[in-house]
């Protein structure tokens, strides 16, 4: 295994540059998308934001502790657990949230809202966050070496390979890659907003719950080909060329709903819940 790792000032300036563009592009939209909505309730961003925080980086990732060592090396268990984890606790965090602090603000503006808030904070704090460590690690590596880094971060002799694969990946990083993130971040704030609009229409229309487990399924479906990538079965250009389909396809079919079925609650909606507060 290689060691002799070193991070260009191109790789720090990408890195950099992604990070920010991951802060700045979900803030701008919530912006763009308020001044534009006037009336969308602001505090669904900080909802949404919340429910990823609560579901996905705690109560998932607790789950992970559990679930990784049992599925092992098993590329088929991965893909079948990774993929319906993040369906199951994402949507059905999106649900708690619409039953509890969203239930008197039941609109298909603000479900929007909460879609950005959940998607801007998965791209501020997933990519902002590991692109500041790389950019820390590459650092480090610099002016101590590798092998000194390992042992400055105690890492265990059985995750040393792991580390650094990891970190000679982040090394090569270039403004291609700036580009490539950037996108597939866009990509997936839009599958978080559409999400939001269809267990929306789950709480608030009648007869329309079935919307909540076909968007835990379609989440899933979506995820599969991440799971593939990350296990190295398929390439990155074939993840990217399903994911932008797939994404495709999931906008389409949100549009219509969102014309096809009524912006006022129907059944679950609470009294007061037909006026924004």
């Amino acid at each position: 295994m290689d060691k002799n790792i070193t991070f260009s000032g191109e790789t720090f300036a990408a890195l950099g540059i992604t990070a920010l563009l991951a802060v700045v592009i979900p803030v701008l939209a919530i912006i763009i998308y308020k001044k534009k909505v006037k009336d969308a309730w602001l505090p669904a961003v900080f909802i949404g934001a919340g429910t990823f925080f609560l579901f996905a980086l705690i109560l998932e990732s607790l789950l992970h502790v559990v679930m990784l060592p049992i599925i092992g090396d098993s590329v088929v268990w991965y893909v079948i657990y990774g993929s319906l984890a993040a369906g199951v606790f994402e949507e059905t965090g999106r649900f708690v949230a619409y039953k509890t602090l969203m239930k008197k603000h039941y609109t298909t503006k603000n479900s929007i809202m909460m879609g950005l808030g959940h998607g801007g904070f998965e791209a501020a704090f997933v990519i902002a966050a590991n692109m500041i460590t790389y950019i820390a690690l590459g650092m480090l590596i610099n002016s101590m070496g590798m092998d000194e880094l390992l042992k400055l971060l105690g890492t265990a002799p059985d995750q040393v390979d792991a580390a650094v694969d990891q970190l000679s990946v982040a090394s090569g990083f270039t403004f291609v890659n700036v580009g490539l993130t950037i996108f597939e971040r866009i990509l997936a704030m839009t599958v978080h907003v559409c999400f939001s609009v269809w267990v929306y229409k789950a709480v608030s229309q009648k007869g329309k719950l079935w919307l909540y487990p076909a968007a835990i399924l379609m989440h899933a479906a979506v995820d599969v080909f991440a799971a593939l990538y990350q296990k190295g079965v398929i390439g990155i250009p074939l993840m990217y060329i399903v994911f932008s389909a797939s994404v495709v396809i999931i906008v389409a079919l949100t549009v219509l709903m969102v014309k096809k079925l009524p912006d006022k609650p129907e059944l679950t909606a609470q009294p007061d819940a037909k006026k924004e507060l």
